[in-house]
């Protein structure tokens, strides 16, 4: 079946039959980008959840000093979007950029909107993963104001090392608050 990736997640949450599966994917579309291909470009408005099958996606802004700053990764089975803009329908305060070549699923929001009302049981999943989301949103807050840097790159290498295999220094850096260079100086000492 095709778009198999998310129908198996969405069946982590829900019981689907075969043909409200089919009827589901027919509201999203496939799309497979390069490496550092901007999905979203910050002021525009943001009309798209994003959905990934394969590759890695970053969500960043600019601060007024131009540095970028990472505050959300998407790998696998994950889904990335500005949630706020997206539910407000405004222009978005990010970027969605890819990290790395990547194959998606996007739904726009008025797709996303018929979705819920002709599957209402999609509200239950897209809930869970709001949750889930924003939960993850919490705990790294927590941990960003209560461990030291060091301990911050460890627990995020222990909880998410693929990230750590996958996800470039620089972004890596940029998303724990470290520069590229401090982050250097913790993997060293690791080693040492």
């Amino acid at each position: 079946m095709r778009k198999s990736a998310l129908i198996a997640h969405i069946k982590t949450c829900l019981v689907l039959s075969e043909e409200e599966a089919s009827e589901i994917l027919v509201f999203f579309d496939s799309h497979t980008y390069r490496k550092k291909e901007t999905l979203l470009p910050a002021d525009k408005l943001c009309d798209k959840l994003f959905f990934v099958e394969k590759g890695c996606l970053q969500l960043y802004f600019t601060d007024s000093l131009g540095n970028h700053k990472t505050t959300q990764f998407a790998m696998e089975n994950w889904w990335l979007t500005d949630f706020l803009a997206f539910q407000k329908q405004i222009p978005s305060n990010f970027y969605i950029e890819t990290v790395e070549k990547s194959k998606v699923l996007s739904i726009s929001f008025s797709k996303h909107q018929e979705l819920l009302d002709k599957h209402p049981k999609m509200e239950k999943y897209f809930r869970t993963i709001y949750e889930t989301a924003y939960g993850a949103a919490l705990m790294r807050i927590k941990f960003m104001n209560s461990l030291s840097k060091e301990e911050m790159f460890c627990m995020f290498q222990n909880s998410f090392p693929e990230f750590v295999q996958r996800v470039p220094q620089y972004l890596l850096a940029s998303f724990l608050g470290l520069t590229p260079e401090y982050l250097s100086e913790i993997k060293k000492k690791q080693f040492s």
